[in-house]
């Protein structure tokens, strides 16, 4: 009998993650499970992750209120590959920050190059070759002699970029259906919000010991609001009044009615918002939450007066930097207590934001158990049943 190879076991250990994963999946949700451990800890199946959901999928990288003028820039680092995300004559354009010339990382913060600003061009401090706001080289000393040189051809790479309510997406596929193809079921859902004429005003970033799925799971799921949020959200939006929506291909919507003496408050006239919301709301929009996931990582949390996004950068199995942000009208902007309002929303997403760092981060831990074994959902879960069914689909696509 042949001895196995360890790329023969590390490909039986990650199949044997698939089949769970499906098997999972294909269960009615009234009887639905969590995901077994190895979804969220095995490294091998991380890296199917990056290569068959992450780089074949649209991932929000920016809102176009962080660049507004020409050469306004702002720089995150997304699958190792350094990026920079950069408004210039032309419009929105995501670049690489890797010079061509010998792969030097241009602006690297960890010798104190700015994450964001604004330039009229890219200079690379190594050789000083230069590039423009839309990727093409510019200058480059002293290559005169070389036969080959061309600088009409050479370019940054330009990853596929587009704007979908204001929201900047990239893919790395070039057959991609386009982003308003692909979340235009989420469409009705967002639109009256005029996503792409609000303002970032807070965008907090949080260094995560955890998967990016505990995340997104918890992002989305209302059970927990009468554990982890008991005095944070489950006064405002209780669990038992949540309900989510039936299976659609590319999103995920869970509504988050107001407690009933909100409700009760808003229509004898009292307004309990903090911000200007959006006068293009209906009046339902007033009593009520939503939070919005457009698989595989996008999700929004919106109110009749605040807007949340959070944009996920995964860089393991159990690591991943988070940034969570915070988009209001412009017209909010114009209140007269507006930085005392911004200031005590700020301190509500951080203390929100901890319950939730908690909770994942002690999952994680947990599921390091050798005792772990998946638990039944709560009809309250049902996002995370729905998110199931769609790593179950992406799996099925590629095996």
């Amino acid at each position: 009998m042949p001895t196995p190879t360890l790329d023969s076991v590390h490909c039986d250990r990650l199949s044997q993650i698939q089949q769970s994963i499906l098997e999972v999946a294909e269960r009615p949700f009234e009887q639905a499970i969590a995901l077994p451990a190895a979804a969220y800890l095995d490294s091998d199946f991380y890296n199917w992750e990056v290569e068959h959901i992450f780089k074949q999928q649209w991932l929000c990288v920016g809102h176009v209120s962080q660049i507004p003028k020409p050469g306004d820039y702002v720089n995150f680092d997304l699958f190792n590959e350094p990026m920079t995300v950069v408004r210039g004559q032309d419009g929105v354009n995501v670049l690489s920050r890797v010079c061509v010339h010998r792969a030097m990382d241009m602006m690297p913060a960890e010798y104190g190059h700015p994450p964001k600003g604004n330039r009229r061009s890219f200079l690379c401090p190594y050789h000083h070759w230069s590039y423009g706001l839309d990727g093409q080289l510019l200058g480059a000393p002293h290559m005169q002699q070389n036969e080959g040189f061309n600088a009409k051809e050479i370019c940054l790479h330009r990853f596929r970029t587009e704007i979908w309510q204001g929201f900047i997406f990239i893919t790395f596929d070039p057959t991609l259906e386009p982003v308003s193809q692909h979340y235009a079921g989420l469409l009705p859902y967002v639109e009256r919000w005029n996503l792409a004429e609000m303002e970032m005003v807070a965008n907090l970033q949080w260094e995560c010991d955890f998967n990016w799925k505990l995340l997104v799971e918890n992002f989305m799921e209302p059970y927990h609001h009468m554990g982890a949020h008991h005095k944070t959200f489950e006064p405002l939006m209780p669990a038992t009044g949540t309900w989510t929506e039936s299976e659609t291909l590319n999103h995920v919507v869970c509504h988050l009615p107001l407690a009933k003496h909100l409700v009760e408050k808003i229509k004898a006239g009292q307004s309990i918002e903090t911000f200007s919301s959006p006068r293009t709301l209906s009046s339902e929009d007033h009593y009520e939450y939503a939070v919005y996931l457009g698989n595989p990582d996008f999700l929004l949390f919106i109110g009749p007066d605040q807007v949340y996004w959070y944009f996920l950068i995964p860089q393991g199995p159990d690591k991943m930097i988070l940034h969570t942000t915070l988009l209001v009208t412009p017209e909010s902007k114009q209140l007269d207590d507006y930085e005392q309002k911004l200031k005590q929303t700020i301190e509500g997403l951080q203390r929100f934001h901890m319950e939730d760092m908690e909770v994942c981060t002690a999952m994680q831990r947990g599921l390091n158990s050798a005792f772990y074994a998946p638990g039944p959902l709560s009809h309250l879960e049902m996002p995370i049943w729905l998110f199931q069914r769609y790593l179950a689909r992406q799996i099925r696509a590629v095996t």
